[in-house]
């Protein structure tokens, strides 16, 4: 008999914490739940995907291309469109979606990355003019595979943080340079076969309260295809609006 009142009790309690757990969690167990950039609508289950970020970014390898970056003009800008949620346990979510992803970076100096014989490297002008400005420009289009944590934080605040993978697939990129002519005038130059890979992916850490977030990415390899390009990969630091 005792027993039997012993294991009734460890029911009870079981059972209780379970609710007192449930009601803190900030996810309701309905389903999956798609969620859009402008919906104003509050969703059972909401992650910190969707949203706006400016990150200013950098890339690694340029030490060995003797190449300095201007730090200060190059950034990606994140517009996260829509995400699907899975939620896992109570305050878990399992988040994937889409958005796009624009990249911009400039370099300091009179060399530009230029197409040569199939390869792409940073080169001077073939006319031995100055530049004025040189940059790289890359558009993805991001698939993001996230694990996100989110709890209450008083009776208002809910605090998130968020980290995965983010898929790249490579939708447009090009190289220009801004070269000063004889006459003063300046002449833009464009070169859009850089063997920029298809198909890549970055990693990223996210967190932050409600709305508003900070976060960071970074590039395992390099956004070249090997053997035709330079050894370059992207990282950035910025914040984000959810």
């Amino acid at each position: 008999m005792k027993k039997v009142l012993f294991l009734i009790g460890i029911l009870s309690l079981a059972t209780a914490v379970l609710a007192q757990e449930e009601e803190k969690s900030n996810i309701l167990f309905d389903g999956s739940s798609y969620n859009f950039l402008f919906s104003w609508k509050k969703k059972p289950a909401e992650s910190h995907w969707t949203g706006l970020t400016f990150a200013f970014s950098g890339l690694n390898g340029l030490d060995k291309e003797n190449v300095d970056l201007r730090l200060n003009r190059s950034y990606s800008i994140d517009l996260n469109l829509i995400d699907y949620n899975v939620p896992l346990h109570y305050h878990w979510l399992f988040v994937t979606g889409l958005g796009f992803d624009w990249s911009r970076y400039h370099f300091k100096g009179d060399v530009g990355l230029q197409d040569f014989n199939g390869t792409s490297r940073f080169l001077p002008d073939s006319e031995g003019r100055s530049y004025r400005d040189s940059k790289l420009l890359v558009y993805y289009a991001t698939i993001p595979l996230i694990l996100e944590y989110q709890k209450k934080v008083g009776k208002r605040k809910t605090f998130f943080i968020n980290g995965g993978v983010e898929g790249l697939i490579n939708l447009y990129s090009k190289s220009q340079v801004e070269a000063r002519t004889s006459r003063n005038g300046i002449e833009k130059i464009a070169y859009k076969d850089l063997n920029i890979l298809p198909v890549n992916f970055r990693l990223v850490l996210r967190t932050g309260f409600d709305d508003f977030g900070i976060f960071g990415y970074y590039q395992p390899y390099s956004m070249f295809q090997k053997g035709k390009g330079p050894e370059l990969s992207s990282f950035g630091i910025g914040i984000a609006l959810h």
